[in-house]
């Protein structure tokens, strides 16, 4: 997308989280910062800035605007729920104080967490102002089933929902009724089918291949989902999985879409809170971790030296480098993603030449050597390897541990007891005004 100059303090997620919790309304607070993301790109110009009123949302110079407004709304929360699943999960430990951050660490998630409360809110706020603009982006548009701004708009859309069904027991769309995580889930790939659909109309190619990225996510969490909910095991909710990872491939071997940061506007919250502060570590258990074909160091962990070891836990501390810099961008939807869907639902389904070779284009794009098997058992040993590494910080691994029934070895004996089939709250702000 062109015209991506943004200045996005609003979102800046200290000063968002205090807004949200200040305002007397949550529509008002959602109304102001949508104004602001707005005003802030640099392709429409308003007399008041503090003063944009509704009326000037339906301007037609307003849709680059609002093109570009639900991919800035959605990744100023997306890192958030990276960095606290990854806490949650093996890739991550609190390092530093702090009550909230310790309790999500040690797998508490019952009653009232501040830093899950508030990203509930931050998610949801941000999936509101998405698919407000790409209603009112329908509205302005010549041709809104061939423009890649809606297609964006529902792509990232969906990545919202998607995220607060990833992570929260239920989910609150619009002040209707809560829905389950699958229900939201089911919505987001009807939200991924839309933007696939627009942005192949459109000629963009990689955000259509990415569409069906998310929709193979989304319908490998809704098995997973189903499995443990309701022991219903149906392959063929996999199955659609892998077509849909197929069908991505088919457009795009290549494809990518990353979640965008300019700072000073809006930063990488996963390098500001793992390497700039003292609260969040990668967990030590990855450091120099070795590739069980090559007996190497796996290329894809990319961290720096030891700096010190934590003062809360004794463990030493290392800094990520996958993301170098605040202003470094989050990959949501890959082709190496796709290939590992692909793999995981082949061998589960005994077709394990499929599997090894999905598994060895993830390797061979990595320059690793090729992975062999003919034993069902070790190729999803493998598989389960590869995902770990591969989508590293990315915010799959609390999912997967769920659904490979891992539970964190950090967690505290109580919540290991309670099991690893669990999710968030909603917030106390969405809890008072539903």
């Amino acid at each position: 997308m062109e015209n991506k100059h943004y200045n996005i303090d609003f979102l800046k997620r200290n000063k968002m989280k205090k807004e949200i919790r200040n305002k007397t309304t949550y529509g008002a607070f959602l109304l102001s910062a949508f104004a602001m993301v707005l005003i802030s790109c640099t392709d429409f110009e308003v007399d008041n800035p503090t003063n944009i009123l509704d009326g000037d949302l339906s301007d037609k110079g307003m849709a680059n605007a609002l093109g570009n407004t639900p991919e800035v709304a959605v990744a100023a929360a997306l890192d958030d729920a990276i960095v606290w699943s990854a806490a949650c999960s093996d890739e991550g430990f609190l390092s530093g104080s702090g009550t909230f951050r310790i309790m999500i660490d040690e797998g508490y998630m019952d009653g009232y967490n501040q830093q899950y409360d508030l990203l509930y809110d931050a998610l949801a706020a941000a999936r509101w102002i998405a698919e407000d603009a790409t209603t009112r982006l329908l509205e302005l548009v010549d041709n809104p089933n061939a423009d890649e701004r809606v297609a964006n708009g529902y792509f990232w859309g969906g990545i919202a929902r998607l995220t607060l069904a990833d992570h929260f027991k239920e989910v609150v769309i619009d002040g209707q009724a809560p829905i389950t995580p699958m229900q939201a889930t089911q919505s987001a790939i009807e939200k991924f089918a839309s933007a696939a659909t627009i942005a192949a109309a459109a000629g963009n190619t990689s955000l259509a291949a990415a569409s069906h990225g998310a929709i193979a996510r989304a319908y490998r969490s809704l098995y997973w989902d189903e499995k443990w909910g309701s022991s219903k095991d149906d392959m063929n909710t996999f199955k659609k999985a892998s077509d849909a990872a197929k069908a991505a491939l088919a457009i795009s071997g290549t494809y990518v879409e990353y979640a965008n940061y300019a700072p000073p506007g809006a930063s990488n919250f996963v390098y500001e809170s793992v390497n700039a502060s003292r609260y969040n570590r990668m967990d030590p258990k990855y450091a120099y971790m070795k590739d069980p074909v090559t007996d190497e160091i796996d290329p894809r962990i990319v961290h720096g030296p030891k700096v010190n070891n934590s003062p809360r836990t004794g463990d030493p501390v290392y800094l990520i480098t996958k993301y170098p810099n605040e202003g470094a961008d989050i990959p949501v939807s890959r082709a190496d993603e796709a290939r590992l869907i692909i793999a995981e639902y082949a061998a589960m389904t005994s077709d394990l030449s499929t599997a090894v070779s999905m598994i060895n284009d993830v390797r061979a794009n990595n320059g690793l050597a090729a992975f062999s098997s003919t034993d069902q058992a070790e190729i999803l040993t493998q598989l389960k390897y590869e995902r770990s590494v591969e989508l590293w910080y990315e915010g799959r691994r609390w999912q997967d541990m769920r659904y490979y029934e891992i539970i964190p070895n950090r967690w505290a004996e109580v919540n290991k007891t309670k099991g690893i089939h669990r999710r968030w709250p909603v917030s106390q702000l969405e809890k008072d005004n539903m």
